[in-house]
């Protein structure tokens, strides 16, 4: 009996050792990640609480021309009684007492702004404050998207190149024992048996460099997404996949839909309300009151005894007459806000067009470089094979292999290279266009 139940615990905690390290690894393809870190990414929530605080301030903004109500009571208890003493004709003194025991009182208020353009404006101001933080995070959020796209595509890049550096390291290793079998013939020298070790060794600091870079870059990718350093992350896209077409048309560019544009404008926009609202600033103001007042004496609290009670409505005009000059300098600095936000609009315009050139440009050439790439793998894949053959029979030396070998790593690495800029190019040209979803 008790094998068997230390053989079922054993089975128990093989289970939860296998389900314990399913659930510190993630498989990700592009969209999955990013999902994540829109989902995770502390920026971006550190962005959206500013958009939640913009919600309230314009809540606030719209109180102020709602009814705002108050009350308040009292209740006073005297310990000392006063008096008021009168002269008789007689000479004798009469006194009367002037307070109670207690004496509660009550006020309820309502007031309504019914008329005040700049506190009407204030609140449309508010809104398009809310609206421009919205906008601001959701350039926040292009940027990000961009950031962590391109850092997942060279995570990928050095994942496949981690594959051709080991398969050349294989290569390498497999001409050791190529050369070893020519060398018990005597077709080659001791020298070229050393040196062809050498070689060998020399490809294993790259290929644990680059394996060293691909656990920095996944640490990379994990912050974004705020995933803890310990879960395994696997990036499983491909840069192959990817479809080759004009992204952009230079005679239809249209720049509206960039976040970084609409928040600028939106910006501007503001502006203008905020001009409109100083220029109101001279208006008359109408508030309209209305209120209850209670007041109650007496020594046994028996208050309707000696009451008061008092309704009234009012109607309130304020208008100003002499702001200091502070509202006409308010409104002079805001158009100069708002013709600052306009160039500001125009270098924006200008800088976006001009990334657009390059990462078009870049994503031309890539497509290009990788036709030609293609085809000097598959030529130096061939060399390889005719050398393969050679050394055999010891008609190539290591060095003349090594060369090829090199020349074929060098070619596979290039190939995944211009792939990566095709997929950078492809990232820079959709966010400046604003098609990053």
């Amino acid at each position: 009996m008790n094998y068997k139940f230390h053989f079922f615990n054993a089975i128990l905690i093989c289970a939860f050792l296998i389900i314990g390290n399913d659930s510190y690894s993630q498989e990700l393809d592009l969209n999955s990640y990013i999902d994540l870190v829109k989902k995770n990414n502390i920026d971006l929530k550190q962005g959206s609480n500013r958009v939640r605080i913009a919600k309230e301030e314009t809540k606030i903004a719209r109180a102020l021309v709602l009814p705002n109500m108050s009350a308040d009571g009292s209740y006073q208890r005297d310990f000392s009684k006063n008096f008021l003493f009168i002269n008789d004709f007689d000479g004798s003194i009469t006194r009367f007492r002037t307070n109670f025991n207690n004496t509660i009182d009550f006020n309820a208020t309502v007031s309504q702004t019914v008329f005040d353009p700049v506190a009407f404006s204030a609140v449309r101001i508010a809104k398009l404050a809310e609206e421009l933080y919205k906008l601001n995070n959701e350039s926040v959020s292009d940027q990000l998207v961009t950031e962590a796209s391109s850092l997942y595509w060279q995570a990928v890049f050095i994942k496949e190149s981690i594959k051709v550096l080991d398969e050349n390291s294989k290569l390498a290793k497999e001409q050791i024992d190529q050369v070893k079998k020519i060398y018990d013939k005597g077709l080659v020298s001791d020298l070229q048996l050393h040196q062809t070790e050498a070689l060998y060794k020399k490809t294993i600091p790259v290929l644990n460099n680059a394996q060293n870079q691909y656990k920095n870059i996944l640490n990379e990718l994990k912050a974004l997404a705020d995933i803890p350093v310990s879960e395994d992350l696997i990036v499983t896209d491909n840069l192959e996949t990817i479809e080759f077409s004009d992204y952009f048309n230079k005679s239809e560019i249209n720049l509206d839909n960039q976040s970084e544009v609409k928040a600028i404008k939106k910006e501007a926009e503001i502006i203008d309300k905020q001009i409109a609202s100083k220029k109101k600033f001279w208006y008359p103001k109408l508030n309209l009151i209305a209120g209850y007042n209670y007041n109650g004496q007496d020594n046994n609290f028996k208050f309707n005894n000696n009451e008061n009670k008092l309704f009234f409505g009012q109607l309130r005009a304020s208008i100003p007459i002499f702001s200091g000059g502070s509202n006409k300098a308010e409104i002079t600095k805001a158009k100069i806000e708002k013709e600052t936000a306009e160039l500001h609009l125009k270098n924006k315009k200008k800088e976006l067009l001009k990334q657009l050139e390059i990462a078009g440009n870049n994503y031309n050439n890539a497509i290009e470089n990788i036709t030609i790439h293609r085809e000097t793998v598959l030529l130096n894949e061939k060399e390889i094979e005719v050398f393969n053959k050679q050394l055999k029979l010891g008609v190539v030396t290591p060095i003349e292999f090594k060369e090829a070998r090199l020349r074929l790593t060098r070619s596979r690495l290039d190939l995944l290279n211009d792939y990566l800029d095709l997929h950078v190019a492809k990232l820079q040209i959709k966010r400046v266009l604003g098609t990053e979803n």
